[in-house]
């Protein structure tokens, strides 16, 4: 059964923090772990989003970096729409948030998660639909929410053009802007 797990899932590729502002957290990211630049991407626009089963409209942004192979996802909620944000979780502001997971069958994965104990508490679709994304919670869950995502190959791109740029990252600039990286 290990075996499957870890064909259904990728390794843990993401660190997820829930901020009340970018500034501060970038600064403390850049210089002081040494991890940048970061991508903002302001905003998401998703056709589909649930919290704890009933279907909602949700306005966030994110910002990425990557240290490593660990993607670090910072997410700025900015209305006051229940979710795992601003509500479902006990987990302070700032501290480790969830893990991220890639899987090739979001659905698949969820099912057996769930045949775990597992349940589904946040999920949503990006309008493009080249990103699907679950989060999972159970009641032992050693501090943190199981994310999974399914990305579209175009998405998987992105991820890797912001992994380079961390990689080869200058320290001059704390946030570039994600077209500078996919011309």
């Amino acid at each position: 059964k290990g075996d499957d797990m870890e064909k259904l899932y990728g390794p843990v590729m993401q660190m997820g923090f829930v901020v009340d502002n970018f500034e501060e957290p970038i600064k403390h990211w850049t210089e002081k772990l040494n991890v940048g630049p970061f991508f903002i991407l302001e905003h998401l626009d998703l056709k589909d989003f649930q919290y704890k089963g009933n279907k909602s409209i949700i306005d966030f942004s994110v910002a990425l970096s990557f240290s490593g192979n660990t993607q670090i996802e910072l997410i700025k909620q900015h209305c006051d729409t229940p979710s795992i944000y601003n509500e479902h979780s006990k987990i302070k502001r700032g501290s480790l948030h969830h893990i991220c997971r890639l899987t090739q069958n979001i659905n698949k994965s969820i099912e057996i998660l769930e045949s775990q104990g597992y349940q589904n508490i946040q999920s949503g679709e990006t309008s493009d639909g080249g990103i699907k994304f679950s989060y999972l919670d159970v009641h032992e869950n050693y501090g943190s929410i199981l994310e999974l995502a399914e990305l579209a190959e175009e998405n998987l791109a992105i991820t890797e053009a912001i992994k380079n740029a961390s990689k080869n990252w200058d320290r001059k600039n704390s946030t570039i802007g994600i077209e500078e990286i996919l011309t």
